[in-house]
C-alpha cells in the first residue's frame, strides 16, 4: 500500500510501524518458545520479519510495533486481510515475556480491530485461539470477541481444526 502505517494509542499502549531499533525485540521474540507454541515457526531473522511485514502490507494486511508509551517495542500485531475475501479481518499477535500480562496485548487488538474496521473496509474481525491457549482467549473476550460455537461458523483463515474461532461483537471506539 502506497499510505503510510498508522500510529496508534490508548495511552497505555502504543502502536507503530516498525523501526530499526525494533530489531533486538523482534530477533527475541521471533525466538522465544511460547511465540513458536502459539504461532509457528518464524522468519530466519528480524530484518526478514519486517521485510515480510512490509510485503504484506502491500496487500493490504498491516502489521505494528506493539510499544511501550515511550516507543520501547515489547511485540507485534497484525491484521491479515485475506485477498479473496477482503470483509473479514484476523488479527494475531505476540509479546515478549516481560510485556505478558500487563495488558499490551489487550490494548493492541482494541487499537488495530478499530482501525481496521474504520480504514480497511472490512466488517468483521476474527481471532482464532488453540483451545489451550486460555491467555489468548482471555485477550479475546476482554477485547470485546465472542467465541463462535463451530456449527456457526465459516472456515477461518490459518485456524486449525479444533481451534477456538472469535469474532469481535462490539467494536472498540477508536482511540
Amino acid at each position: 500500500m502506497s499510505r503510510p502505517l498508522p500510529t496508534l494509542t490508548d495511552g497505555h499502549v502504543l502502536l507503530r510501524a516498525a523501526e530499526p531499533r525494533d530489531l533486538p525485540s523482534i530477533e527475541i521474540g521471533i525466538r522465544d518458545p511460547d511465540v513458536l507454541r502459539w504461532i509457528g515457526p518464524q522468519p530466519a531473522s528480524a530484518e526478514e520479519v519486517l521485510a515480510q511485514n512490509e510485503q504484506r502490507w502491500e496487500r493490504g494486511s498491516p502489521t505494528l510495533s506493539i510499544c511501550e508509551p515511550d516507543g520501547a517495542c515489547v511485540g507485534k500485531v497484525w491484521m491479515n486481510v485475506p485477498e479473496g475475501d477482503r470483509s473479514t479481518g484476523f488479527v494475531g499477535y505476540w509479546l515478549l515475556p516481560a510485556a505478558r500480562g500487563r495488558g499490551f496485548a489487550t490494548g493492541a487488538v482494541r487499537l488495530l480491530s478499530a482501525w481496521a474496521l474504520r480504514e480497511l473496509g472490512i466488517t468483521r474481525v476474527r481471532l482464532t485461539t488453540a483451545p489451550e491457549n486460555a491467555r489468548s482467549q482471555r485477550v479475546a473476550e476482554r477485547s470485546g470477541f465472542q467465541r463462535i460455537p463451530p456449527g456457526e461458523r465459516d472456515a477461518a483463515e490459518g485456524a486449525h481444526r479444533g481451534d477456538f474461532v472469535y469474532e469481535l461483537i462490539d467494536p472498540p471506539a477508536m482511540a
